[in-house]
């Protein structure tokens, strides 16, 4: 563990790497919040250069994103205390609501930050207000060095080497697509011929869930930062709703392949063949487009390769092939079918959302 750590030091320790640049302009961020903490005299000090430590993140639209939602967190929270204590109430209910209000920040921290800010500063102003006969002003504070921390980190994300996010999304979305291809590669070969361990099937399917998840935080950082119009943002969010949901028919068609019941009918094994040959073509394309869509060939018609399949699955059971497949085989070979005929429709969605942003609609 500390070779790699000391390997990935050795790696970012440059004036080039990202992460070096963003290390330093938060550093120079933080100390100037511990001066103008003191400078301010501020009672609780420690809140202002806290809140640039939270907010700032490598790109302007993370610092952006998660700055807003702090600031409204914190600022309904304390001010929702302040109001629960000028109301004045016993010990005993401040208590209880201390506890409430830090049980449910740990429940809901990862599902919203708003709402886990909010019942972080909620719980703090209580806790001081019973400490403190005075603690109400506290909430005013809060809100106050949070407001003046989440502007200093704001201003240095700006101002000192300003990296916006949506200039690495094309590396990004080309890697998402390369690991979900790999994917869909191993899946077909299970299906068609077996020999694919299921541990590289998870672990294919690990890589490409945490590269998801790592794109569609580097999208919604893009569609926090200035310069988008309404519509991009829109598009943004729609194009990372495809990825997912080319995700979610991956995870089905893994699913299938587990149960198995014999794999393709030898009366279409061969056209079987050749449709996930012409997915994972339609994959190649769209990870060529989502890079360098100018030396990219012409979209695939996967269509029209999707309709000679069904000609030939339709013959099949002209001539009664399928009478004596019991009916989960079938079923399940429907599925199969379904989802690949599915994940080219997503594959021409996503490629359609990239030209949007690109080009311009239509």
């Amino acid at each position: 563990m500390f070779a790699d750590s000391l390997a990935i030091l050795k790696k970012e320790f440059r004036w080039e790497s990202v992460s070096f640049r963003h290390a330093v302009k938060a550093a120079s961020a933080i100390t100037f919040a511990i001066i103008a903490a003191r400078f301010l005299e501020l009672q609780h000090a420690v809140w202002l250069p806290v809140s640039v430590i939270v907010v700032m993140r490598p790109s302007v639209g993370g610092t952006l994103r998660l700055g807003w939602r702090r600031f409204w967190g914190t600022a309904i929270g304390a001010a929702l205390g302040v109001g629960i204590l000028f109301l004045d109430p016993s010990t005993t209910l401040l208590v209880g609501l201390i506890v409430l209000s830090f049980f449910l920040m740990i429940i809901v921290r990862v599902f919203s930050y708003t709402f886990f800010s909010g019942c972080l500063s909620l719980g703090v102003i209580l806790l001081l207000g019973v400490i403190f006969t005075d603690g109400w002003q506290f909430g005013v504070e809060r809100i106050v060095d949070t407001a003046l921390g989440i502007s200093i980190g704001i201003a240095a994300s700006f101002g000192v080497w300003p990296n916006m996010a949506r200039k690495n999304l094309r590396a990004k979305m080309a890697e998402l697509v390369e690991l979900q291809s790999a994917h869909f590669k191993k899946l077909a070969e299970s299906y068609l011929h077996g020999g694919v361990s299921e541990s590289d099937i998870v672990q294919s399917r690990i890589e490409a869930s945490n590269m998801l998840d790592t794109c569609a935080e580097s999208f919604r950082e893009a569609a926090a930062e200035p310069g988008l119009q309404g519509w991009q943002r829109n598009e943004l969010t729609r194009l990372i709703r495809t990825f997912t949901r080319m995700h979610s028919l991956l995870m089905t068609m893994s699913t299938i392949i587990r149960r198995g019941y014999g794999g393709p009918l030898p009366s279409i094994a061969v056209g079987m063949t050749n449709i996930l040959i012409a997915a994972a073509d339609y994959y190649a394309w769209l990870e060529c487009y989502s890079l360098t869509p100018e030396d990219c060939p012409e979209e695939p018609d996967f269509e029209k390769a999707i309709d000679k399949f069904m000609e030939a699955v339709g013959d099949a059971r002209i001539r009664g092939e399928f009478e004596d497949v019991p009916l989960e085989r079938r079923n399940n070979i429907s599925a199969f079918i379904w989802n690949i005929h599915a994940l080219g429709n997503e594959i021409h969605r996503a490629g359609k959302r990239m030209h949007d942003l690109r080009y311009g609609r239509e």
